[in-house]
């Protein structure tokens, strides 16, 4: 009775948190503004002097340091341990060019950015497939090999060890920012605009295609999102604004050198997005604050400092992983995807959806299909020709020969390891086929990436749930749209009108989707809080987003109890009387009798029967694959 009463509560706390979003909504504008009112007025506050401006200063440096780094590791995930060294490419690029050629500090600031984007792209491209520890142990490398190049003085350039003195400070014809305050409102200015770029980054399909990316790569992939590409994005804007920072810091400082850009400098960048909560451009500025100014309240202690932030790191990863001030996604509503043109009343929006039925975003679309239709029962979708998978040794499929007609179902059955889902994973691009052609819609895709083959009219579950579970249901509805929409950075972060639209309308297919699932109550709660039937019908939505000509299912009622079974098959029906084409494996019997129009059979990686339900329920040698046979 106790555990009945602690959910209950659990879910009134819940219900009472959502409820109250939108008043918390109406005072983020004010929060906004006396954080703006209070960084306009602190240097002139009385007891504040020209020390405590520069330290105003240096925060505004490091809050644009964490933000550049959490693009990299908070929105994608990407351990980069050097990031010190595109903050020094952007000084030594100042540096130089303003001493060799005089060049001004004003134009130097975009072009240290694009040098310092342009060496990432460089130095990362070759490495980007790495993950977790392997890519932090390269940038590791990469941030030692730029702090040793600039000591060791290359073609008399950086001047070795002593660095580049007499940089100069940004001109604006009419004025030059010289004193400690002026450079404070230079720093933050151009953190403002950052913040208000990234924001609107973090809430188009750009900062979502990085958050998929972040939570499974494969199922991102498989998604439609082209995961280098997005990864690569991801680098070199987090570099360029490293490079933005360097420039203001060597005008401020007017002399910089290798100790400035040690490998603790990356530490404490790495720190603050830590500290301060992945993804959370409030949790950045918080983190940067407390590296800049807690070692100046307590000074005496300063040789403590790695001490005090190793242990701050520690108790945060015991109670508060996600960091002083995580982004909190289930906040808001859909609100909260700041997609203009969405109503406060989310169920009238829905309405509207319905009355109006869900945009067409993949144009390419096939025709449903028409049974009645002359030959529209023997057209062709889907067909493998000879398809072989070799792991090793392992011939996990074996010159496989499928046909799949349009709008039928096809089911795949047979025992476990017989090959099914690597055959799957090799029509969707996961694994590339050692011999033989996958032809869809007579175009032959073999050997096509994921996100290609998506965008080609072909989405697919998974056997094993690969949801995004730190993003809420109608985000993970909204990944496989991403590929049947074209508005990019540039568009993302001046919100022009055709990115504005193109966003309402994912969002609008995203909501049609949902609410076909039978999902829509739980549209801003988080995947990995619904109960394992309901992700799987999730998943199930989040193919059916694309638009697909094909829908292939894995196992879609494994793990399901009778009811959700029951359910499953007439959804199953359901969409295939709106003209869907389905291929599914599935190990449950009644689901593959009641529902199938033609069954395959698979063993050991080969085909060994290819009938109507009835004739494969009675076949021996199906049987025999799946009871054996008597000695």
């Amino acid at each position: 009775m106790s555990e009945l009463t602690h959910k209950l509560i659990e879910r009134i706390w819940k219900t009472q948190k959502r409820t109250a979003l939108p008043q918390k909504n109406k005072k983020r504008p004010l929060h906004i503004a006396i954080l703006i009112a209070a960084l306009a007025i602190y240097p002139f506050l009385p007891f504040i002097n020209n020390y405590w401006i520069d330290v105003g200063f240096f925060v505004g440096i490091y809050a644009l340091l964490g933000l550049s780094l959490n693009i990299i590791l908070g929105e994608v995930g990407l351990f980069n341990l050097g990031h010190a060294a595109f903050y020094a490419i952007g000084a030594y690029t100042t540096g130089i060019l303003y001493t060799q050629f005089n060049i001004p500090i004003l134009i130097l600031l975009p072009i240290s950015a694009l040098i310092a984007g342009g060496f990432a792209y460089l130095v990362t491209s070759p490495i980007i497939h790495l993950r977790g520890d392997y890519l932090c142990i390269v940038t590791i490398g990469i941030g030692e090999i730029v702090r040793i190049a600039a000591l060791n003085n290359p073609f008399g350039l950086t001047n070795g060890p002593n660095g580049i003195t007499g940089i100069g400070q940004p001109d604006f014809g009419f004025f030059t920012i010289r004193t400690p305050t002026q450079f404070y409102f230079y720093i933050w200015i151009i953190v403002g605009l950052v913040i208000i770029g990234l924001h609107n980054l973090q809430r188009s399909r750009v900062g979502r295609a990085w958050n998929y990316i972040r939570e499974d790569e494969i199922a991102a992939e498989a998604s439609g999102i082209d995961v280098r590409h997005y990864k690569l994005i991801a680098f070199l804007i987090g570099t360029a604004l490293a490079g933005v920072a360097g420039n203001i810091y060597g005008s401020k400082m007017m002399i910089i050198s290798p100790d400035n850009f040690t490998f603790m400098e990356s530490c404490l960048i790495f720190v603050i997005v830590l500290l301060g909560g992945l993804g959370s451009i409030n949790g950045s500025l918080l983190g940067a604050a407390a590296i800049v100014i807690f070692p100046e309240i307590f000074r005496q202690f300063a040789s403590y400092r790695l001490l005090f932030f190793g242990a701050a790191l520690v108790l945060m990863m015991a109670f508060r992983p996600g960091g002083i001030l995580p982004r909190r996604r289930e906040q808001g509503g859909m609100k909260a995807l700041g997609i203009a043109g969405l109503p406060d009343d989310e169920d009238k929006f829905l309405e509207e959806i319905l009355q109006n039925g869900p945009p067409v975003l993949r144009k390419e679309a096939a025709a449903p299909a028409n049974p009645a239709a002359e030959g529209a029962e023997n057209e062709i979708l889907l067909e493998t020709k000879g398809v072989s998978v070799v792991f090793g040794g392992l011939k996990a499929v074996s010159d496989f020969n499928l046909v799949v007609k349009k709008g039928k179902i096809t089911s795949l059955i047979g025992p476990n390891g017989a090959g099914k889902t690597t055959l799957f994973n090799a029509i969707t691009g996961i694994y590339k086929p050692v011999n033989g052609r996958v032809i869809f819609k007579g175009e032959d895709i073999t050997g096509l990436k994921p996100h290609t083959i998506i965008s080609r009219g072909l989405a697919r579950t998974f056997q094993n749930i690969r949801l995004f579970p730190q993003l809420t249901c109608i985000e993970n509805i909204m990944s496989t749209p991403h590929c049947h929409a074209h508005c990019g950075v540039w568009a993302s972060i001046f919100r022009v009108p055709n990115q504005c639209k193109e966003e309402l309308e994912i969002l609008k297919s995203a909501a049609y989707r949902l609410h076909q699932i039978g999902l829509w109550e739980y549209r801003n709660e988080l995947a990995k809080n619904l109960p394992y039937g309901k992700q799987k019908q999730l998943e199930i939505a989040r193919a059916l987003a694309a638009e697909p000509d094909l829908l292939i299912l894995d196992e879609p009622s494994s793990g399901l109890n009778d009811k959700e079974t029951e359910e499953l098959i007439e959804f199953l029906t359901k969409i295939k009387n709106e003209g869907y084409t389905i291929l599914l494996i599935e190990h449950d019997m009644n689901v593959v009798m009641g529902i199938s129009d033609i069954v395959t059979v698979m063993d050991m990686g080969c085909k060994i029967a290819e009938d109507v339900p009835e004739n494969i329920y009675n076949n021996p040698k199906v049987i025999e694959a799946y009871l054996g046979k008597e000695e």
